[in-house]
Order: structure tokens, then C-alpha cells, then sequence
């Protein structure tokens, strides 16, 4: 995408992608318990060190506090519930999904203590006003610390990814379109001074500070959604499991259809896309006009009539940024797993996953 690509949607085709993309065969790692993980691990370190000040780990849809978006409705009758109901819906989240598409503390826990690493919490709700949300959120945490950490990674799995690309929209959009998505999100945010939205619109807005901040992105099984502006980021990388199918292109994937060892890849990758939203939303009809309005903000032309046809074209490659198509071993049995949606969170395959993005991203 462009730079002042103004939140523009990701166009959804069957042809050639227009970005780079590698097709790669990952066999089952060493376990994290092994001397050749450490050394994995020790590598990752030597390459980031001096590079990037932090990892941020931002999970994807219903791996979040409040995926229903219940919670924020009780929290607008009753304000001093919020914060005790997302921490005990996190926990509960945590319980039933553990590493499945989640990011879990014994995960972030295997990387090289020289490098700070944190958990993103968000709603996780599969909506656009969710993920604008938690775009807005996570980058008033970026510039809280932006005087000890102005080079992050952002390390996203799934719509994690997607509130990923609103950042850059975000850094890279004029003043014009900047301000039409503030407005629109203006009813999920308190009116007091000082909060989350406010904070963030002054950052923007200030060149010195925007300018500061320097973003590199991995995203792992993150569905075509959202464009991405070149201005808003350093590096971007996605990576996709995917299986090669006979007699049709490599970049594309059957989405209804099965490899011979009965695995597709990430089928939720494919099913994530736009037109995909869930309506959550009974309780409040402010939320559900936001959500109409955002969605003719970031994307007219996309509706839930042409979602299939879409689907169908099963469009892996993104159109901005380097994509990996990883043909994950089911060795362990979990290419198979939450539609092949959550290989990427597991901490046997992170020495794949570290080598990966160190050598990409700073291997030299």
C-alpha cells in the first residue's frame, strides 16, 4: 500500500501478488528444554540487541478479555466493573484456550531475558470498532514509553495483526483521515481529559514525537483485511501455514478443499477476512451505528453479500510487507489444530519461529 494510504482496504484478487512471498518447509524444531534451543534463542538476542527495545505480543480474536463486548456494555452502567471483569475474562480465556492462537506468560517467558517483553491485552472482539479500539490503545502505550523504547516489534497473531495495520494507518494517514477515525471512535472513550484517544491524537500531532517511534511487524496467520501504510512501519512480515495444492497457483489455497494428508493450512487465515464480523452488539445501539460507520470508513465496498466470493479466491499474500508460506510438519499433531490457527503460539515451534524473524528481520 501506499504512503498516506488513509486506512484504504486491502483489495482481495486471485492474481500474481504484488508484494514479495517464500514458500518454506518447517520441520519440528528443537523442544525448548534442549542446549540447541538456547543456542536458538542466544542467536535471536545477538541479532535484536540494539535493534529493538521491546516485543509487544498482541493476540487475536476471542483470545482477548472481552470478546463479546459484553463487558463494555455492563461498563457503561456501572463504570467501576470494567476493569475487574476483563481481568477475570482474561483468565478465563487463558484457561480454556491456554497456547491455542494465545499468547501465554510461559511463552513470552522462553525469550532472551535481555530484550523486555509484553503482553497487549485487548478486547479481542471479532469487530472493526474492537480492533480500532485496541489499535488506539496500544499505541498510547507505544508513546507512553516512547522515551526508553522508541524501536518496538510488534509480535501479533491473527486480527492482532490487523490492529497492527491500523497503527501504521494511523502514523502514516494525513491529518484529514486521522481525525475522521478519531471521531468515530470517540463514543468507545471517555470525555474526561487525558484519556487513551486524546493522548494518542496529541502524538500524532506533534511530528517530533511521531516521528520517534519506529515499528517493525511480524504477524502470524493474519487474515487479509486492513491496508498498511509504508510510513507507518520499518520492517513487516507475515507469516501464513499453508499447504501447496495441485493445480492451482502457489500462492492461493483451496479454501474449501483438503491436502492429501487431510491438513489445508490455516483455514482461518482464509476465513478471517473482511465480511467476516460478528454482530455482538444487541445491548447497545450506539455500538452498532459505530460499527456501520466504521465499516463504510475502512471498507464501502466489502459486505457480507460478496464475502464468499472473496473466500473462494483464497488470497494468502498480502499486499504489503514480505510473506512466508510455511508448510508447518504435523509431527506433533498440531498443524491440524483450531482449523491450523494455532501452530503459531506454540512454544515447541518457537526456535522455527525466533530463527525466522531474527534472520529476516536483523540477521546481518
Amino acid at each position: 500500500m501506499p504512503k498516506r494510504n488513509n486506512f484504504k482496504h486491502q483489495t482481495h484478487s486471485d492474481q500474481p501478488p504484488k508484494a514479495p512471498y517464500a514458500i518454506l518447509q518447517a520441520e519440528l524444531p528443537s523442544a525448548p528444554s534442549s542446549p540447541e534451543f538456547k543456542s536458538v534463542s542466544g542467536k535471536f538476542a545477538e541479532r535484536i540487541f540494539g535493534k529493538v527495545d521491546a516485543v509487544y505480543f498482541s493476540h487475536g480474536t476471542f483470545a482477548g478479555n472481552d470478546p463479546l463486548g459484553w463487558i463494555a456494555q455492563f461498563e457503561r452502567s456501572i463504570p467501576s466493573s470494567g476493569s475487574p471483569l476483563r481481568e477475570l475474562g482474561k483468565k478465563l480465556t487463558d484457561a480454556i484456550t491456554k497456547d491455542s492462537g494465545n499468547f501465554m506468560d510461559d511463552f513470552l517467558e522462553l525469550f532472551p531475558l535481555e530484550i523486555p517483553t509484553r503482553k497487549f491485552t485487548w478486547s479481542g472482539e471479532n469487530t472493526h470498532t474492537g480492533r480500532c479500539q485496541a489499535a488506539i490503545k496500544l499505541l498510547a502505550v507505544l508513546f507512553e514509553r516512547i522515551e526508553t523504547e522508541p524501536r518496538v516489534l510488534l509480535w501479533s497473531h491473527s486480527h492482532g495483526g490487523n490492529v497492527s495495520a491500523l497503527i501504521t494507518n494511523l502514523l502514516g494517514a494525513d491529518e484529514w483521515a486521522r481525525n475522521q477515525f478519531f471521531d468515530l471512535m470517540w463514543p468507545f472513550f471517555p470525555s474526561a481529559e487525558n484519556n487513551e484517544l486524546v493522548k494518542v491524537q496529541n502524538s500524532l500531532e506533534d511530528e517530533s514525537i511521531r516521528s520517534r517511534l519506529k515499528i517493525d511487524v511480524v504477524n502470524f496467520g493474519t487474515p487479509i483485511c486492513y491496508g498498511w501504510d509504508t510510513s507507518g512501519y520499518s520492517q513487516l512480515m507475515h507469516v501464513v501455514h499453508h499447504k501447496l495444492s495441485s493445480g492451482i497457483p502457489d500462492y492461493l489455497s483451496p479454501a474449501l478443499s483438503l491436502a492429501g494428508d487431510g491438513i489445508a493450512g490455516d483455514v482461518a487465515q482464509l476465513i478471517g477476512i473482511t465480511g467476516s464480523n460478528f454482530w455482538p452488539y444487541l445491548l447497545s445501539e450506539t455500538t452498532r451505528e459505530t460499527e456501520k460507520k466504521v465499516h463504510e470508513f475502512l471498507a464501502p465496498e466489502l459486505t457480507r453479500k460478496n464475502y464468499l466470493q472473496r473466500f473462494r479466491l483464497g488470497m494468502r499474500v498480502a499486499e504489503e510487507g514480505t510473506t512466508l508460506l510455511v508448510d508447518y510438519d504435523n509431527a506433533n499433531g498440531w498443524a491440524k489444530e483450531l482449523a491450523g490457527h494455532a501452530i503459531y503460539t506454540r512454544k515447541d515451534w518457537l526456535a522455527f519461529h525466533l530463527d525466522l524473524v531474527g534472520a529476516r528481520f536483523y540477521g546481518s
